[in-house]
């Protein structure tokens, strides 16, 4: 079994689609299959606007979409212009590509889990990530295509921009800015992820002050530029419509909401596709909150002190545990806006967690076992 990393690489990933394809079938079969033909509202209206306002490749980048104060013409405005005229907007083809995402999006997470945990571990992770039950809209929902998008750029940047620390070439970099450029104009929340690279930096490299962990927070902030003097008066600076409650306690509840979501113990029987109350319940409870709390501080303890850490699989567990904090935020401060989907590239990061947990538990069971006892020669006799 320990030679399955020898496999060729295609074989490997074929053999990774199919684990993360039956994890995806065991956790949403049935809801897979009730939903095949149906069409959501939200469906309905973006068939709808692009009818009615995007006419062409050029429209697609120039004109808002539907909904106002955002800008996100990858995954809306181009998606639906190119689904209309490709698939005669068939929701059937637009329900078959996000299921094809949320395994990709899977085999992508154990192509990095493996740059630190090696081949058999870095399945746990991606098995987990196919298979949560939190994530029903995003398997669902045709709009969700916006968080599977941004998902797919984003852990292709985080990918490459590892894989650039160990190659003598400058195309790693590259192609890594590019799929983060690629994430920013698929959803505005992948702004987050040069500090994801940061962290990883920190924990796994010498050191981050040199210019490749520039590339990122430059890109982020002439998007942000970008966004604040061009892209917004596309909606005639209308704003989203979102309530926002920046105090620690909304932030706090939606954090733990998230982390709890991807127990899928905890979400069975399914009884609300947004946020189940018993989840939604148990995450303004005080020991949660004070639970949360302490694994916070921890690592940011940690991360304070990396030396302490001399296990690479608990390295990938603080990294992991990082990558959730860094990607929820953006959502924790939205207000009466507590939606399972919000927590589907944070659940990429507790995965990773279990993955190196696990790593961590393996290697230290095989240093435990006792060394062999000397084989002593019998005396030979004169």
């Amino acid at each position: 079994m320990a030679n399955i990393s020898r496999l060729p690489r295609p074989l490997i990933y074929a053999v990774i689609a199919v684990l993360c394809t039956l994890g995806l079938v065991t956790a949403h079969r049935s809801r897979i299959i009730e939903n095949w033909h149906a069409t959501q509202g939200e469906d309905t209206l973006f068939f709808e606007y692009n009818d009615a306002n995007i006419h062409s490749l050029s429209d697609c980048f120039v004109k808002r979409g539907v909904w106002t104060g955002l800008y996100r013409p990858l995954s809306t405005n181009l998606y639906y212009y190119l689904g209309s005229r490709l698939l005669d907007n068939r929701i059937e083809s637009y329900h078959l590509i996000n299921l094809v995402l949320v395994v990709l999006n899977a085999v992508l997470l154990f192509r990095l889990a493996e740059l630190f945990l090696g081949t058999w571990c870095a399945m746990i992770p991606a098995v987990l990530f196919a298979s949560r039950i939190a994530m029903v809209e995003v398997v669902l929902n045709t709009c969700e295509f916006q968080g599977l998008s941004y998902t797919f750029f984003a852990i292709i940047s985080v990918d490459l921009f590892v894989r650039s620390y160990r190659s003598a070439s400058s195309w790693p970099l590259t192609l890594s800015a590019c799929a983060f450029v690629l994430a920013l104009f698929s959803k505005e929340s992948a702004v987050v992820v040069p500090a994801i690279l940061i962290v990883y930096g920190w924990l796994f490299e010498d050191h981050i002050v040199t210019l490749r962990y520039l590339v990122h927070p430059v890109i982020a902030l002439l998007w942000v530029i970008l966004f604040v003097a061009v892209l917004r008066p596309l909606s005639n600076n209308q704003p989203t419509g979102f309530g926002y409650d920046f105090s620690v306690a909304n932030v706090l509840r939606n954090y733990d909401a998230y982390f709890l979501a991807f127990s899928n113990l905890l979400l069975i029987p399914l009884e609300s596709y947004v946020m189940p109350i018993n989840v939604a319940w148990l995450a303004g409870q005080l020991y949660i909150r004070l639970l949360f709390c302490v694994l916070t501080l921890s690592e940011i303890a940690i991360l304070l002190f990396p030396g302490f850490l001399k296990s690479q699989g608990l390295r990938v567990v603080v990294f992991g545990f990082a990558w959730f904090l860094i990607t929820t935020l953006p959502f924790t401060i939205f207000a009466d806006r507590l939606f399972m989907r919000y927590g589907y590239l944070g659940h990429a990061g507790l995965a990773l967690c279990v993955g190196g947990l696990v790593e961590s538990i393996v290697r230290w069971f095989s240093t435990r076992r006792p060394a062999a006892l000397p084989q002593v020669a019998e005396p030979s006799h004169a």
